[in-house]
Parts: C-alpha cells; sequence; structure tokens
C-alpha cells in the first residue's frame, strides 16, 4: 500500500509498532459504539487485526497520523472488482474528533481510490444516529442515496438503520 498525505494528514499501512496505539483507541466506546470493531476490545484484537489487513487483498488499510499521533483507521474495502465498487469505512480516535481528520482520510482514500484502482463508485454506510459521520460524507462530496442497509460485514444481520451516501468521480 502507498503512503497517502495532504501536508497535514499521513495515511500509511498498519505495523506491528502502532498496535499499542490502535488497542488504546479502541477503549472509546464511540469506536465500539458506530464500528463493528469487536467489543470488548482486547490487545489481541488488535495484534490480529494489523497481521490480517496485511493478508486481505480487497481491503486497503491504513492508519491515519498527524506527525506522531494517531488519528484513525480509514480502509477502502472492494465490494465487486467487476463493477468497479468500493465502500469506505473508518473511525476516530476521540483525541482527533473535531479535528477535520475524517475528511482528509475520506477525500484523500476517495481519490486514491478513483485514480489509481479505477473505482468508479464509493460508498460510505453511515449508522442514522451517527451525525459527525453524515456531515464527513457531506464535506467529502458523498451524497445520500436514501437507501439504508443493516450495518456492513456484521456477525449478526440487524435492522436496516444505516444510511448509505455515495461518490462518483463523474
Amino acid at each position: 500500500m502507498p503512503i497517502l498525505t495532504d501536508g497535514v494528514i499521513t495515511l500509511r499501512p498498519p505495523r506491528h509498532e502502532d498496535i499499542d496505539a490502535i488497542y488504546a483507541a479502541c477503549q472509546d466506546r464511540e469506536i465500539q459504539q458506530w464500528t463493528n470493531i469487536p467489543s470488548p476490545y482486547t490487545h489481541a484484537h488488535a495484534v490480529r487485526y494489523v497481521e490480517h489487513v496485511a493478508k486481505e487483498a480487497d481491503k486497503a488499510a491504513f492508519l491515519g497520523f498527524d506527525g506522531d499521533e494517531l488519528v484513525g483507521s480509514f480502509s477502502v474495502m472492494e465490494i465487486d472488482r467487476e463493477r468497479r465498487y468500493a465502500e469506505i469505512g473508518y473511525w476516530v480516535a476521540a483525541p482527533a474528533r473535531g479535528r477535520g481528520m475524517a475528511t482528509r482520510a475520506v477525500t484523500l482514500l476517495r481519490d486514491w481510490a478513483a485514480e489509481e484502482l479505477g473505482t468508479e463508485l464509493i460508498e460510505l454506510l453511515i449508522h442514522e444516529d451517527n451525525l459527525p459521520s453524515k456531515r464527513v460524507a457531506e464535506r467529502t462530496g458523498f451524497l445520500g442515496t436514501g437507501e439504508r442497509r443493516p450495518a456492513p460485514r456484521s456477525a449478526e444481520p440487524g435492522p436496516p438503520n444505516h444510511d448509505v451516501y455515495a461518490w462518483s468521480p463523474e
């Protein structure tokens, strides 16, 4: 995976030395509430995450940093290679919220996926009550489709309580 930056945030693949910072960030209740990470989140989960993303062919996983500070985890998941369709998922560490880091990271990933992967449609699936993520979607050019789906990649199918936002480079 490449290293992406806009001069403020830098996105790079997770490394073994990031495990403690990932574990610490994922203790945050907000991250556990809005994402599909295990709860409670253990140190072993962080180890497995770093080891697993190195092997995934259909996911471009990055950690975001502002200097040396971990600000979040951001991924492009290829949903349908033939249709050139992907989804961006992310979480933002509590100390980094409200600083525009998610907006910067989603913009970098959106543009990289379109330009380098040839992705023609990118979606964000955002819980209906997650207003900060909805604002990120709107700031980065994603439009609400009016569609609702269950939580993506959830171990158990749930209600369709995630709003779909879509972006296309056209």
